[in-house]
């Protein structure tokens, strides 16, 4: 289950050399999957093809759709922001209106009328827009349609909110105008999108506060396993271009080193050494979660992650528990180490560069 490197090299360029070997090997030897590139989880959906359609940046698609679905508005006007960011909202109103409206109730510019002139650019709503307070956002009102909404972040949260429910309404009220012939003074719009705000608010706080205990946050300290149990912190580095090292310590609830090793490739110590029962810790909160849940999917990263899963079955039990960066420091310097061979082990005992920081942690909870 290694790489034929020289059989590699001489059919790929460098580049490709380097992209191939990055690639993790499952010592299981699963079998080959056929995955989508464009998105994290190695899944298709129509949503990504939608945008790669479309040329869209997925980055900044990705960054639009967490920062809308944050928004404290109601999902239909986070839907409908959503629609507007992809350029899915519907379009046959805008071209009837060239043709059904005889009044100059919005001005339009160009052939046909757009959904961006009609929330941002008309005269009528260029006054909407002031006498809600909006006016800084709608300002920035240039540019792509994901970079418009994303510009919004700098503002205040009350602003955004206000902004959204703004253009909602401006979107719903061109619409009536379209279709039923029928508008909205200025004056009314404004003390809707007031009267939206303030509901959502008593809304969210009669829905959404419980007496719940909050989630516990991450210490900040390494704390000793519970007795009987064994905890491991790992931490990797990529100090060395080319080369990720490894740390990894082990500790009883006293504080004691029982195992302390450094690495340049991936290394499963903790079973060779006796410990059933283990708490895996680290500062990745991303790497926590995906093992809690289990959640494995079909990205180069979920082979990795499904090779963890399969070997923690070897144990009594395991637990996946995060620390801040702070309380992972041990293992964090061990990562650093350059071992004198491709691997190097500590028994009942750590390298004095990493003394000081296994005293700091032992301090600490006594």
């Amino acid at each position: 289950m290694d790489w034929n490197v020289e059989l590699i090299s001489r059919i790929f360029n460098a580049r490709d050399q380097k992209c191939i070997l990055a690639l993790p090997l499952s010592w299981r030897e699963p079998k080959d999957a056929l995955t989508w590139a464009f998105s994290k989880d190695g899944l298709y959906s129509t949503k990504n093809a939608y945008m790669l359609g479309k040329g869209c940046n997925f980055d900044d698609f990705h960054q639009v759709w967490v920062f809308i679905w944050s928004l404290e508005v109601s999902p239909k006007v986070r839907h409908f922001l959503w629609r507007f960011c992809t350029g899915t909202l519907p379009t046959k109103g805008l071209l009837m209106a060239r043709h059904m409206i005889e009044e100059a109730f919005y001005p339009w510019c160009g052939e046909v009328e757009t959904s961006f002139h009609a929330i941002f650019e008309c005269v009528r709503v260029e006054e909407l827009w002031e006498d809600c307070g909006c006016s800084s956002l709608r300002a920035r009102a240039v540019g792509d349609l994901c970079e418009l909404v994303l510009s919004w972040k700098n503002a205040s949260a009350k602003l955004q909110q206000r902004a959204a429910y703004l253009a909602w309404c401006v979107w719903g009220d061109r619409n009536k105008k379209v279709f039923e012939g029928t508008w909205t003074p200025n004056g009314v719009l404004a003390a809707r999108v007031g009267r939206l705000v303030e509901e959502f608010g008593l809304y969210s706080k009669k829905i959404y506060t419980s007496n719940m205990p909050k989630a516990k946050r991450s210490s900040k300290i390494w704390k000793p396993p519970p007795a009987g149990a064994i905890k491991i912190n790992v931490d990797a580095s990529l100090a060395v271009e080319g080369w990720v090292g490894m740390g990894v310590i082990a500790r009883d609830c006293e504080g004691k080193v029982l195992m302390a090793a450094t690495r340049r490739v991936c290394a499963w110590l903790a079973k060779a050494y006796g410990f059933n029962d283990i708490i895996v810790e680290t500062d990745c909160q991303g790497l926590v979660n995906r093992l809690s849940k289990a959640d494995v999917f079909l990205s180069d990263l979920d082979n990795v992650l499904e090779d963890v899963l399969s070997l923690s079955l070897s144990f009594n039990s395991i637990a996946w528990s995060h620390v801040r960066r702070d309380g992972n420091f041990v293992a964090h310097h061990l990562a650093k180490l350059l071992p004198s061979g491709v691997k190097q082990v500590w028994v009942n005992h750590c390298p004095p560069e990493i003394s000081p920081y296994v005293l700091s942690d032992i301090l600490s909870f006594n």
